[in-house]
């Protein structure tokens, strides 16, 4: 079975909230068979303590091959991007926050989506669903860098065996305004069958984040996984693009897979 990472790679702080990480870090790994690295960046005089804690953990997560490192950088983000593969994915939690807060989705978390150069997978604290259980769906909101979910998304869910889904949000519109909406199911059947989709659907709400969440735990349609693009907007331009994706991780009760937008640039 292809997988689209190499190993999966868990950032631990010694906090209960990042160790929410583990569960879905380890489906995959059993799922895919590639190894496991738990890293927790340290102070010189406290490696050996984040070490012990380290193995403990490892010694908890059964038959996957698990490696360690506790890393000596003043930075956090430096100490879990210097131990990356070309391939590896990062799994890692958000702490939930309200109000205007969850603009910025944690300093941590957020540095590390604007640093890294491939998705990384986001655990919000809603999360309490098994994961991957159910479809794979992309976000898209009709720019060209939402549809970068798409690819990712379509790997995704072949690696899960899960259906395909694109799901598209869009201010509520009178009832009557038919051609919009024609238009906009037209769109997203052309990037469905691009991709071989299983299905897809155009929600109306005027809060995107909240919207795709409300879907993905409609227990009718069972949702194991989100994938949305970061726009990576700075200062109050985030507030209205870069805010989806804190919204969505903040409210939704699967993990998301952030895709960074800056992959644009590169391709």
């Amino acid at each position: 079975m292809d997988t689209p990472f190499s190993d999966v790679v868990v950032p631990l702080d010694g906090s209960p909230a990042a160790e929410r990480a583990l569960a879905p870090a380890l489906d995959l790994v059993r799922r895919s068979g590639v190894p496991l690295r738990l890293v927790s960046r340290c102070f010189p005089d406290e490696q050996d303590a984040v070490g012990m804690y380290l193995s403990k953990l490892a010694a908890r997560c059964g038959d996957v091959i698990v490696s360690t490192s506790a890393v000596t950088r003043d930075s956090i983000p430096d100490a879990i991007l210097d131990g990356l593969g070309p391939a590896s994915l990062v799994c890692m939690t958000s702490h939930g926050r309200g109000g205007l807060a969850r603009a910025v989705m944690g300093s941590i978390a957020e540095a590390l989506l604007r640093a890294l150069d491939r998705p990384a997978l986001v655990v919000g604290p809603q999360v309490t669903t098994p994961a991957f259980a159910g479809r794979v769906v992309a976000c898209v909101d009709g720019t060209d860098e939402s549809e970068l979910t798409l690819a990712p998304a379509r790997s995704w869910a072949d690696m899960t065996g899960e259906p395909l889904w694109l799901l598209e949000v869009e201010a509520p519109r009178d009832p009557d305004d038919l051609p919009r909406d024609v238009m906009e199911s037209g769109h997203l059947a052309a990037l469905g069958h691009r991709v071989a989709a299983d299905g897809w659907d155009v929600l109306h709400g005027k809060h995107p984040g909240p919207a795709l969440a409300e879907a993905a735990a409609d227990p009718t349609v069972p949702t194991g996984l989100l994938v949305v693009a970061n726009h990576g907007r700075t200062g109050w331009d985030r507030l209205h693009v870069g805010s989806v994706t804190a919204a969505v991780v903040h409210h939704a009760p699967v993990p998301v897979l952030v895709v960074p937008a800056h992959l644009m640039a590169a391709q």
